[in-house]
């Protein structure tokens, strides 16, 4: 073994062939070359056609078996020494009668030579020679004509195949893959439903793959509109067969058109009597791709049987907590939509009382009375019936809901009240995230009351956090409270600017605006000019103010573009053109910014995401 490896470390160094999976005879490999394999080998690699031909002839003469074979007839041929390309070929062919895959060699050979009407002849032969009922000797012949470039050959091999009585498999996949190779895009669609129509849901997996690769090449949409038609046509002719209609559904969520998805799912759903699982799922897979008008409509159509179906509560739910993200995530929105998500939310969390499933209805509606409509006692309201015993929640849920009593006291100003939630919230879920989370909440609260130290000493043990969303804002807040500490000692410049971060948490906006003017003016050198910047950017996006926003963002780019808010700032800015300004070029540009520049960034996954959808592509 040793001589083995040492052998192969000099054949490296010297540039030759170190692989050791020559033939040694038929059907076998040896572990090791000989010298004389090595020298033929480099010879071939270095086009020294007749030095190769040399050993090779050598070679094949003791011992002829495929590899010397196709190694020599690739020689001779490099060589155009056609007379002895042929006779190696029928050499070969003799030794091998059951094998008319070298009548493919040999009309190759003939048509390298220019014998073009020849070399069809040898092909037919090699057809009419064809063992139909032996399917290895089917694949060989087929792929031996595809191997030479004869792709019209190869799919007259599997097609002369089909009429073996005895037959089951038909050799649809490898047709239809032919006839994509040859731009026949109609055949291939043939082919994969005839596999459907006889095998049911057994390839249906594979097809779609293939299927995907085509739409993927579909730049005009006419390849699309091809399977389209073809798989109604089958529908039409087998109703029954639902595995028609479950691609016909793929193919529309492929093409994103999630609409016409609900439709055909909506069909099968009251033809078979379903219990909306098919339609929850389309619902889920609309609301994650942003296209929340079906997603809705898909929710409703299962809220609409009934609470005699078993998705109905889950329906209503996860309708009620899309449609909060979809409001929360825009940033903008208007009194309408705000109101009818408030109704929405609140007729589900009715319906379903106060318990373990409603519970993030709940917090949800209570979060949005208490911070975007001004109610936070009726926000405490919801959260005090879902503490009660007889709302049974678990542990976890329990503590979220409090985590959410603590936002809305702090909210009010109760600064004592909140501090003690998050501390309960800090105790009872130590280890957990939930716990993690409320450790930083308590954290940016002493921050919020000038208490710098304590509160850095806090988050820079929440650096190491498992949630890396926590550790990144413990990270910053942290990096924020140092560097400007180190600037200036007093903390004057950084009490002002905490007190605008507590007035802007509780939607004082005017006076979080007043107050990061008053501190720029009475400290013009401090070290806070990104923080001032994206900070207005926040409070300008809350009021609507796109444009002032964007302003904010671009100086802060522009002048802190290493530090570290700037990928905070792109991520605002792409979602600004991504949703406020609907600018689909602008927001690709600024999302492809983030992923170039910013690898590490927290924000990747979700400009990935942003940039996949907005270009097109399925989101799962």
């Amino acid at each position: 073994m040793l001589n083995r490896i040492l052998l192969f470390c000099v054949l490296a160094f010297l540039g030759m062939p170190v692989a050791f999976t020559q033939p040694g005879s038929e059907g076998e490999q040896s572990p090791m070359p000989s010298t004389e394999e090595q020298l033929a080998g480099q010879f071939y690699n270095n086009g020294e056609w007749l030095k190769a031909v040399a050993a090779y002839e050598e070679l094949y003469d003791k011992k002829p078996v495929n590899f010397y074979y196709t190694q020599l007839l690739n020689c001779y041929i490099n060589l155009k020494d056609f007379k002895q390309a042929e006779k190696l070929v029928s050499r070969q062919a003799k030794r091998n009668a059951r094998q008319p895959a070298y009548q493919v060699d040999l009309g190759y050979v003939y048509a390298q030579s220019g014998e073009d009407d020849d070399a069809r002849k040898q092909y037919e032969k090699a057809l009419k020679q064809l063992d139909i009922s032996d399917d290895i000797m089917v694949k060989d012949l087929a792929n031996a004509f595809e191997g030479r470039g004869q792709t019209e050959f190869a799919v007259k091999a599997y097609l002369a195949a089909r009429k073996s009585p005895a037959r089951i498999y038909q050799f649809n996949l490898e047709l239809a893959r032919l006839y994509d190779k040859r731009g026949e895009t109609d055949k291939v669609v043939v082919e994969y439903l005839e596999l459907i129509n006889t095998q049911g849901y057994e390839f249906i997996e594979q097809i779609q793959q293939n299927l995907q690769d085509i739409i993927a090449s579909d730049l005009d949409g006419k390849k699309g509109e091809l399977i389209k038609e073809q798989l109604l046509k089958e529908i039409q002719k087998n109703p029954s067969n639902l595995a028609f209609s479950d691609i016909l559904i793929w193919f529309f969520i492929q093409k994103k058109d999630f609409e016409s998805a609900f439709i055909q799912s909506k069909a099968i759903d009251k033809r078979l009597k379903e219990n909306g699982n098919r339609i929850m799922d389309l619902a889920r897979l609309a609301m994650s791709n942003d296209f929340f008008d079906t997603g809705k409509k898909a929710y409703q159509y299962v809220i609409d049987k009934g609470q005699i179906t078993e998705m109905y509560f889950y329906a209503r739910k996860e309708l009620a907590v899309a449609l909060y993200r979809k409001l929360t995530q825009a940033g903008s929105y208007t009194q309408v939509e705000l109101t009818e998500l408030h109704n929405l939310l609140t007729s589900t969390y009715s319906e379903l009382g106060p318990n373990e499933n409603s519970s993030h209805v709940g917090i949800r509606k209570a979060h949005l009375e208490a911070f975007y409509m001004n109610r936070p006692d009726d926000g405490l309201k919801v959260l005090d019936e879902l503490s009660t015993p007889q709302a049974g929640l678990e542990q976890r849920t329990a503590n979220e809901v409090k985590l959410e009593m603590a936002d809305i006291q702090l909210l009010k100003g109760e600064v004592w009240e909140s501090t003690l939630l998050y501390s309960q919230v800090e105790k009872a879920m130590r280890g957990d995230t939930l716990g993690q989370e409320a450790k930083f909440r308590n954290s940016r609260l002493a921050y919020y009351n000038g208490e710098f130290d304590w509160a850095k000493a806090q988050l820079d043990v929440l650096k190491a956090a498992t949630s890396k969303l926590i550790a990144n804002d413990a990270l910053e807040l942290s990096l924020l409270i140092g560097d400007n500490l180190n600037f200036d000692s007093t903390g004057e410049a950084l009490r002002m600017f905490s007190r605008a971060d507590l007035a802007f948490f509780q939607n004082q906006v005017s006076d979080a605006l007043a107050t990061l003017d008053s501190l720029e003016t009475a400290f013009p050198e401090s070290t806070l000019g990104d923080d001032l910047l994206f900070r207005r950017a926040k409070i300008y996006l809350r009021q609507g103010k796109t444009t002032e926003a964007i302003d904010q963002l671009d100086k802060l780019l522009a002048a802190y573009k290493k530090d570290i808010l700037a990928d905070n700032a792109l991520f605002m800015l792409a979602g600004i053109f991504d949703y406020q300004k609907n600018d689909v070029p602008k927001a690709m540009e600024l999302y492809k910014e983030l992923l170039t520049d910013f690898p590490g960034s927290l924000y990747v996954v979700e400009a990935r995401k942003r940039f996949r959808t907005l270009r097109g592509d399925l989101v799962q």
